[in-house]
């Protein structure tokens, strides 16, 4: 059963997902990845209208969906038939074109009736609630960007996989699968674009074995650009609240 959140708006464009697509179409989510990737768009129309982009599922895996732009999802869903089909692809229409003149109309419009006035007043009384909701939400973001960012030595990849309830060897997975780091000989490297930035050092045992170690400026880098792609570090009750089956903490927290 599909929910009333068809679209929703990111970087001023009303967009929807494949999740979404996959729920209110009732397909596999797989399967319409597949069918994203078979379409026989030009390289220019895929890069404009299909972005792949990584989110956490109810396991704590890590799994792809695609952001899709009106024009994007119109392609996709053309050669989806049936009458169910024929009326979702018009709920979508209808969506994409209401959302997009709210952003036109400064997403706000007087209202000329008192239904209007009634319905006007009952979504602002919503949109606080879900303003409020969202300072929670930021709350333990705030914290650890104040009190956990701060200068200091280097630091193993454990230590800041902790900060995203999750453990090195997931943590070390994500940043190669994002083409941060390479693996060679047992050991990571950052990739050439990285390398020189100073988000890392290496250390040396007694017995001769170097570890990679990040800096504190290498920190602040990888909370950034986790955050940009939807993940942010889980605040302590969080990390003491969620757990899979085997005791480890859920890898990251996307929003």
């Amino acid at each position: 059963m599909y929910n009333n959140q068809l679209v929703f708006i990111e970087n001023n464009k009303v967009v929807t997902d494949s999740l979404m697509v996959a729920e209110v179409f009732e397909k596999r989510h797989g399967n319409v990845i597949r069918d994203i990737r078979e379409l026989d768009c030009s390289h220019d129309f895929n890069e404009l209208n299909f972005e792949s982009v990584n989110y956490l599922d109810k396991k704590g895996e890590f799994r792809e969906k695609y952001i899709l732009t009106k024009d994007g999802l119109m392609f996709l869903v053309m050669g989806y038939r049936g009458a169910k089909a024929a009326e979702m692809k018009e709920r979508y229409i209808e969506e994409f074109n209401r959302m997009e003149q709210y952003i036109k109309n400064g997403g706000f419009r007087v209202p000329n009736t008192l239904q209007e006035a009634l319905r006007l007043a009952a979504d602002l009384e919503e949109e606080r609630l879900l303003l409020e909701e969202k300072v929670k939400e930021q709350e333990p973001k705030v914290e650890f960007h104040d009190k956990v960012l701060r200068p200091g030595g280097l630091l193993t990849t454990t230590t800041i996989a902790k900060d995203y309830g999750t453990t090195a060897v997931r943590f070390n997975r994500l940043l190669h699968d994002l083409g941060i780091q390479y693996n060679q000989g047992g050991q990571w490297h950052l990739y050439s674009k990285y390398a020189d930035k100073g988000y890392t050092d290496y250390e040396t045992y007694e017995d001769g074995y170097t570890q990679m170690k990040w800096t504190q400026k290498g920190r602040k880098f990888l909370y950034q650009l986790l955050q940009d792609r939807g993940f942010v570090p889980v605040s302590q009750v969080e990390k003491e609240e969620v757990h899979t089956r085997k005791g480890e903490f859920i890898a990251l927290t996307a929003y």
